[in-house]
């Protein structure tokens, strides 16, 4: 019988290690310290072995024996490290870093892995500077320069992150190999820094090297779909999706993405198909589902009590089921209240740029203002959010239950939601209810579907006090004028030029236009525009569409209905600045249903351009009354196709008429309800009185 000795079991367990034979190697490692309890190398190897297994816990606790026999064993201080980080408490990981770094400051890996810890409690700086020690030590080692450029992702130095991620491609093909998974991995980290610098090219010859490199994984050809997506350029968009779908028929995102694309390309029912499927294989996936409700509003075959239906479907799957805790908030109906915004559009965003009158002319001496960013980046408008706000948390990666406990501890008394069923919606937290008073406002005109939130801000256009409210669950609280209001420089276009003179002067025909997105134009919309069309000749007409073979079946369907493909041109999405220069080119604006323009014809009529609406059947459609009630411009609202037809045409064949408005708009606006910013706000803070006194008083014993 051979005699098993400690030692031969240790070396037994390194040979079976080394063979890929971890579960032998972990039985033989546990024999030897069977024999010999006090064997350290074995308990520090067999804590290795667990590890690669899996096994964490297991994993840890040998570390433990290891630091029992030796408090000071610099390795098993960092592996029980990575082990409880991997178990996902990087507080203890940290302490076990500094721990190691006490005894020997020179150990790269502690560094290293100390960097990754500090990005998982957002400590950026501090990771910074622990990536930059490992590679001070180590400089050929590629997981630091990663650490390092991820950290300077978070803080925003993309331009140092990008670095970063270059030379982390250069030491992964020299170490690791050009066509592995990490290289491609690393092309998609220095292709998001690129893309924030605004190197848009560069960033998709980057995703497409990473797609070569990777061609089974499935988020590099999403990520290049989505830069495609973000960039307009559908086409390509829509081929990589749909190779997704293909290759990851079960990844919800696939379908997902997809869906976003259709959206885009003004394909609703197909894009309202793909989120079903997202929602299917991901039942708690609320955003893909609140897209769809979304794109419901665009849909000429969904009236308002089946986009009311839709919505309440939604709360069904995915609002919050549990109790609703009692609020303490002091019943006061005249005192100081503490309002809370939930957004992900704090920026940059059409809804930033609506909401930034309200939060400059508050009136700080009766309310103070909390914000709950769920945005993933900033800019120069969320600065501007960030120095108006009494309180600012940044929630994008807060679970429900830590976000409703801290609206709760901020003891906010009305919390209002800008999203509706916008991307970056947090509807779920609103569910839970954690303040007493709650308000859906800014994202657009509509419902939420959702019990737990009590009013909805609209106005008398929009909701006239007469007409029927079982489309919507909240209680409809009225502005004295506007949902909107139009402020220049919010907007960015206060020192924008209006146009001199009318495109028809220079062009010798009505140039008619839609800059409102394309997912509002659909087959009706075509039907509604060639009657005018037909009925003015010579004319053309300028559609906003993202590039893609869609254009292509506008024209088709446009010609069918009697329009000449030589008539229509198109203008690309592109920044704020291309997008209001195309208005010099447009005479007469023609509107869109079942949703109308929203801000886009209020940028319309600021830079001179009359827009000729038509009333829906729905709330969205009955922006444009709203803004020419406001305007006193209701010569240019129409009820019936008829109306639209001859209203555009009177207006086309009266020049004298459109060179008026020409000057005479933006002047109009200005002196209008739209842009008073003080009046629009003093009137939401009265409405947002009015419901806490509504609370106060039902508190009342």
């Amino acid at each position: 019988m051979p005699v098993h000795t400690a030692e031969s079991q240790f070396n037994l367990g390194n040979s079976l290690r080394a063979a890929g034979k971890v579960d032998q190697a972990i039985a033989a490692y546990a024999r030897a310290i069977e024999i010999r309890p006090d064997f350290l190398d074995a308990h520090f190897r067999l804590g290795n072995s667990l590890a690669a297994a899996g096994r964490s816990d297991a994993a840890a606790e040998s570390f433990r024996r290891v630091l029992r026999l030796n408090a000071n064993h610099v390795d098993a201080l960092n592996n029980l490290g990575n082990t409880v980080l991997g178990a996902g408490n990087a507080e203890e990981a940290i302490a076990l870093y500094r721990r190691v770094l006490s005894i020997d400051s020179k150990h790269f890996l502690a560094w290293n892995n100390l960097a990754a810890a500090l990005l998982r409690t957002a400590e950026f700086d501090d990771a910074i500077a622990a990536a930059q020690h490992a590679i001070a030590i180590r400089a050929n080692y590629p997981p630091a320069h990663r650490n390092l450029g991820d950290a300077l992702t978070a803080r925003g130095r993309w331009a140092e992150a990008a670095d970063s991620y270059r030379t982390l491609i250069q030491l992964g093909e020299t170490q690791v190999g050009s066509g592995s998974g990490f290289a491609a991995d690393a092309r998609l980290r220095l292709g998001e820094a690129l893309k924030q610098l605004g190197r848009v090219e560069e960033t998709i010859d980057l995703l497409r090297q990473a797609v070569a490199l990777a061609p089974e994984d499935f988020e590099p050809r999403d990520r290049l779909a989505s830069l495609y997506w973000a960039s307009g350029d559908m086409d390509p968009a829509l081929l990589l999706c749909r190779e997704s779908v293909q290759r990851h028929p079960m990844i919800p995102q696939a379908h997902h993405s997809l869906g976003n694309v259709f959206l885009e390309c003004g394909r609703l029912g197909e894009a309202m198909a793909c989120y079903d499927k997202t929602v299917q294989l991901q039942p708690s996936n609320f955003v893909a589902d609140s897209l769809k409700v979304f794109a419901t509003l665009f849909h000429p075959d969904y009236d308002s009590s089946r986009i009311f239906r839709e919505a309440k479907r939604w709360e069904h799957l995915h609002a919050w089921r549990g109790s609703v805790e009692p609020h303490s908030n002091y019943p006061a109906p005249d005192r100081v209240l503490r309002v809370g915004y939930v957004s992900a559009d704090f920026r940059d965003h059409v809804v930033g740029r609506n909401l930034l009158p309200l939060f400059q002319h508050t009136d700080r001496t009766q309310f103070q203002t909390f914000c709950y960013s769920n945005a993933t980046e900033s800019d120069r408008f969320t600065a501007q959010y960030r120095s108006l706000a009494d309180g600012w948390r940044d929630v994008a990666t807060w679970p429900d239950e830590t976000l409703a406990a801290q609206i709760r501890a901020d003891w906010i008394d009305i919390l209002v939601d800008l999203s509706l069923h916008l991307g970056g919606s947090r509807l779920t937290i609103f569910s839970r209810k954690p303040a007493p008073v709650q308000v859906t406002f800014g994202g657009y005109p509509g419902t939420t579907g959702l019990g737990a939130i009590d009013y909805r801000l609209t106005d008398p256009y929009l909701d006239p006090p007469d007409d029927d409210t079982s489309a919507y669950i909240e209680q409809s609280i009225r502005l004295p004028h506007s949902f909107w209001c139009y402020d220049p420089a919010a907007m960015e276009v206060e020192d924008f030029p209006a146009p001199a003179a009318l495109p028809v002067v220079s062009f010798g025909q009505i140039t008619f236009g839609c800059l409102n997105n394309f997912r509002k134009v659909n087959d009706r919309v075509l039907e509604l525009w060639s009657d005018v069309l037909k009925r003015v000749k010579p004319s053309r007409l300028l559609i906003l569409a993202p590039r893609g073979s869609h254009r292509g079946v506008l024209v088709d369907r446009l010609g069918q209905l009697g329009v000449e493909a030589e008539r229509i041109g198109f203008v690309d999405r592109g920044s704020r600045e291309h997008y209001l220069k195309a208005y010099r080119l447009i005479d007469i604006a023609l509107d869109t249903v079942p949703y109308n323009g929203h801000t886009t014809s209020l940028d319309a009529m600021w830079m001179g351009v009359p827009v000729v609406t038509l009333i829906g059947s729905t709330v969205a459609g009955r922006a444009g009354w709203s803004q020419m009630s406001n305007l006193g411009l209701t010569e240019l609202v129409a009820r019936t196709r008829e109306e639209f037809t001859a209203i555009a045409v009177r207006l086309a064949e009266d020049l004298p008429r459109l060179t008026e408005l020409r000057v005479s708009l933006r002047p109009r606006m200005l002196a209008s309800p739209l842009r008073d910013s003080a009046g629009w706000t003093h009137g939401i803070e009265m409405a947002y009185r009015e419901v806490w006194r509504r609370w106060c008083e039902m508190r009342q014993p």
